[in-house]
């Protein structure tokens, strides 16, 4: 028989007490940052059980800084983790979905071994890109047998750089690069209905659609351009509704965007849109976890 909740936390409090301090400081302290082309957020947490923010604060960019666009955050990454190399801690890094390539990969029944889909991928998005795709730095999404997976996909120069950032033997440690969908995915994926519902990820100038249907994903989209308000949101949505799945899509959307919290449920242009936002933790209100939004997905 599982524990009663409460006797669960009380194990788990148990345990970390007996941690030694010094390791506790190692998984008590992280570090989330996340790159977007005008800014970079960070924000730093201590404590296990009730993480608590200890410092926040926003960089701005200059985005058409060298000839990738991603090149002005990186270098304001640099300057952080200079700050941050006798501060011991794990290093998460979300990136805003204007340095992510994404595309959906049929499922290919012949193909076991993870090179070989992982080829596919690629020819994938050879195909949608043509030869620059080459270089690329491609991951996929996991799905179920005989389901699309999600394959996403940066340029290499910007793993290499924000790797430079982080030494290995540095005292802050990067431990996971992650695509702004994939982590805002991996924390609300409990609360997609098993009716299907859109996935709508929103930051300033960018949009990034998805589908999801009985657990798969059918449809997604990238797109650039300004989605400001819920009518934008609703045009979106109306163009690929027809270009996906047509009169039978779901009409509810899961919205991810600064300033969710304000909204937890509203209705436009025949479309249901539901607010996906954290709760408060100790030293970040709500209101002031807006230009940190995408940091806090890799919770």
């Amino acid at each position: 028989m599982s524990p009663s909740f409460s006797a669960a936390r009380k194990m788990r409090e148990n345990i970390v007490r007996a941690l030694s301090p010094a390791l506790k400081r190692r998984v008590a302290n992280r570090v989330l940052v996340a790159l977007a082309p005008t800014d970079v957020a960070l924000l730093r947490l201590e404590g296990t059980l009730r993480p608590r923010v200890v410092e926040k604060r926003v960089l701005v960019c200059d985005p058409v800084e060298g000839a990738e666009p991603w090149r002005g955050a990186v270098s304001s990454l640099s300057a952080v983790a200079a700050e941050l190399k006798n501060t011991r801690a794990r290093v998460t890094v979300v990136l805003s979905n204007h340095f992510v390539r994404y595309a959906l990969v049929p499922a290919a029944e012949r193909l076991d071994r993870p090179e070989e889909q992982l080829a596919f991928a690629q020819y994938q998005f050879a195909r949608i890109h043509g030869e620059r795709s080459k270089s690329w730095k491609i991951r996929l999404s996991t799905a179920p047998a005989g389901a699309a997976r999600v394959a996403s996909a940066i340029d290499s120069g910007l793993l290499e750089k924000i790797e430079a950032c982080f030494p290995p033997d540095g005292k802050a440690r990067l431990v996971s690069v992650q695509p702004y969908l994939m982590s805002a995915f991996n924390c609300w994926r409990d609360a997609v209905p098993a009716s299907g519902a859109w996935f709508l990820l929103v930051e300033p100038q960018r949009s990034c659609l998805a589908l999801i249907e009985d657990g798969r994903w059918t449809a997604l989209r990238n797109t650039r351009g300004e989605f400001d308000d819920l009518e934008q949101w609703a045009e979106l949505l109306d163009r690929e509704r027809h270009l996906a799945a047509g009169a039978q899509a779901p009409r509810n959307v899961l919205v991810h965007a600064r300033d969710s919290w304000k909204v937890a449920a509203t209705e436009a242009g025949g479309w249901n849109f539901s607010s996906l936002a954290f709760a408060p933790m100790g030293g970040l209100t709500a209101e002031d976890s807006a230009p940190f939004d995408l940091a806090l997905c890799a919770r």
